[in-house]
């Protein structure tokens, strides 16, 4: 009995929910010596771009590789992050560079290199 009643009243609850929202007519239109100006463009879209530089192996068998980031966050502060990986007989170094210039002009650098010998 109770389902039926809880049924009962949950319908009664949704169509006077529809009965209440209203629709408003548009307002007036303005007055003929007003000026309309259009809305700004939205802002661009941060674009994001990388470039990574291969060295191939020399003589020495020395291997480096280089891989840089750049993208501009929705703040339009600027971010640049550079990996650099370098291999040799002596064992491998991979350095972290994130570089974050604020609209301001501050900027921020954070760097972190691991080394592992062989």
């Amino acid at each position: 009995m109770s389902k039926h009643l809880l049924a009962g009243v949950a319908g009664a609850v949704l169509i006077s929910g529809s009965a209440f929202a209203q629709l408003y007519p548009p307002g007036p239109p303005p007055p003929p010596s007003t000026v309309v100006i259009p809305a700004p463009p939205p802002p661009p879209v941060p674009r994001a771009s990388t470039t990574t530089t291969t060295v191939s192996p020399s003589a020495g068998r020395d291997h480096s590789e280089t891989t840089v980031h750049r993208e501009v966050d929705r703040k339009g502060n600027t971010v640049i992050e550079k990996d650099v990986l370098r291999e040799g007989s002596a064992g491998s170094t991979d350095t972290h560079t994130k570089t974050e210039t604020d609209r301001d002009g501050g900027t921020t650098t954070t760097t972190e290199t691991t080394t592992k010998p062989r």
